[in-house]
């Protein structure tokens, strides 16, 4: 049931994110939206915004689902009092762009008196089972590809097995010998060290508690909550209950966002959601153990909500069950092995309505999530509350050649023209020779297209002799048409070795701890972000 919009908010300017959100490309560089001296203003103003919500959740005022997700999140960890800071991201190696998210979540988590939460997105499939790692030699930097865990196209983070200690060893010897000198420098041991020693759990629980080290050590102390164990609630129960109208607001959305003509395949977060032989998709994920993610279609009859994976029916819910959300919980639990899982508008939209007083974001969730206030206004006829961007870029210090496409150019030019020109390359004493001989026939064939222009067969003659010529040129030298390719494919070589070293997408631990600190310093400090008012 739709409320009317929020007409008598406390007299507090809404903070603005920015329009366009930049990639910072400068070394060290920062982005943050709002600016830092407006983000505790932003959790107060989300915080008097989310006081005056009046619509209901599956049957529940709005206010009652709030107090129940933020009681699942903190559990014992935090007091749901006190405003929740959060950001989130997949549980693999991200680079120190994201990891600024964590640097301001903790401090404006401090300077507002509250909690930084860090929401593992444990639920998605990885890109990849391998971290990228640098490694000079001969002053060119190349990429090695080290693997972490089995490769697998269907299985998501939360399905991983923890690495064997024999698999964990390797990675590190990989590493190490990739990494060289710098591998002392670096947050790696630290990493490394706590990566070898987590013995419990699976693999997202050996990389949280990795991670956990190497910002314990650096002072960032945000509490670690997996989508997978903490996302259900009735919002669930919402989603399943309005399935009609909260696909057709989606859709609405996203056509209107999308330019005509454009299309998304199935496996994508963001897809506009079909209609199938009477059922509807939602925009979740029903995940089975070893098979791949399926989409959850529902299908309502006579009081009663169908769930499918595709077409496959999983299992049946009475709409009575689905408002009580003590009811519904202890049947989601009878779902095993199937789970439900959210794509990415549905996760940030819980996370932001349901229990963050603040989402920090990086440039492209925050591209996105503006299609989520787009859907809270639409679905909940509310004002969406603030979200935050937060974003840097870190470079390694790698070697660079300077090479450019130019070169590049020039090279295969030059590998052209020797061809048609040989004397410019070739230094033979018989070079002079020929080339006079050459010139001769050049002028001759000059008066032909002048004077003789039909005179086709003597022209003939003529080129030929010419390329003749000039293919005895180059054999004088044989080697130097090869040393010329050789020389461009040096500098296209150089041009991916810049590439490589150029990348700012490097592993965050990878990089120098007195890199990390200079980017803590460039970071807004706690003083930065506090605000005289009290949230």
């Amino acid at each position: 049931m739709k409320c009317k919009p929020i007409t008598n908010l406390a007299p507090i300017a809404r903070p603005h994110i920015s329009d366009v959100l930049e990639l910072p490309t400068e070394q060290g560089q920062c982005l943050v939206s709002p600016p830092a001296h407006q983000l505790a203003h932003a959790v107060k103003y989300n915080r008097q915004l989310f006081a005056q919500y009046q619509f209901k959740i599956a049957g529940l005022p709005y206010a009652e689902v709030r107090a129940l997700v933020r009681q699942q999140i903190a559990g014992d960890d935090a007091s749901t009092n006190a405003p929740f800071i959060a950001t989130g991201h997949q549980p693999d190696f991200f680079h120190a762009g994201v990891w600024a998210k964590h640097v301001v979540a903790q401090r404006l988590a401090d300077a507002v008196r509250g909690t930084a939460f860090d929401l593992i997105v444990d639920h998605d499939v990885p890109k990849h089972t391998s971290i990228a790692v640098p490694t000079a030699q001969d002053g060119l930097t190349e990429c090695v590809q080290v693997a972490y865990a089995e490769d697998s196209p269907y299985r998501s983070f939360e399905f991983m097995p923890q690495s064997s200690a024999g698999q964990s060893q390797s990675v590190v010897q990989q590493v190490r010998v990739a990494m060289g000198d710098r591998y002392e420098r670096s947050l790696l041991p630290d990493f490394l060290d706590a990566y070898q020693m987590q013995c419990e759990g699976d693999w997202v629980d050996q990389a949280l508690a990795a991670r956990k080290a190497v910002e314990t050590g650096l002072g960032i102390r945000l509490i670690q909550r997996r989508t997978s164990c903490r996302w259900y609630g009735p919002f669930l129960a919402e989603l399943l209950l309005s399935a009609d109208r909260f696909s057709t607001a989606y859709n609405r959305i996203l056509t209107d966002w999308h330019p005509a003509g454009a299309s998304r395949g199935p496996d994508e977060s963001v897809a506009t959601l079909e209609r199938l032989n009477g059922s509807i998709e939602l925009p979740l994920w029903i995940n089975h153990p070893g098979q791949p993610r399926h989409r959850l279609f529902v299908a309502k009859e006579s009081g009663t909500t169908h769930l499918f994976a595709d077409t496959q029916r999983v299992a049946t819910f009475d709409d009575a069950v689905l408002e009580d959300w003590s009811a519904f919980k202890d049947r989601l639990a009878k779902l095993e092995p199937w789970v439900i899982r959210p794509k990415a508008l549905i996760l940030t939209m819980w996370a932001r309505l349901f229990w963050a007083d603040l989402f920090i974001h990086g440039i492209g969730g925050a591209g996105y999530d503006r299609l989520t206030d787009r859907l809270i206004r639409d679905f909940f006829d509310v004002e969406p509350p603030v979200m935050a961007c937060v974003s840097a870029t870190l470079r390694m210090p790698l070697p660079k050649t300077g090479a450019t496409s130019k070169l590049v150019y020039e090279a295969t030019r030059s590998l052209r023209d020797v061809r048609f020109n040989p004397h410019r390359y070739i230094t033979h004493e018989q070079m002079p020779t020929i080339q006079s001989q050459k010139e001769k026939l050049i002028a001759e064939s000059q008066r032909l297209r002048r004077d003789e222009p039909s005179n086709r067969r003597e022209r003939a003659r003529v080129f030929n002799q010419i390329h003749e010529l000039n293919q005895q040129a180059i054999s004088l030298e044989p080697n130097r048409e090869s040393e010329l390719r050789k020389h461009r494919d040096r500098i296209e070589r150089a041009i991916a070795a810049d590439e490589n070293a150029d990348r700012r997408d490097y592993f965050f631990a990878m990089h120098d701890r007195s890199d990390l600190e200079r980017l803590l310093e460039n970071l807004p400090s706690v003083q930065q972000l506090r605000s005289s008012d009290i949230v």
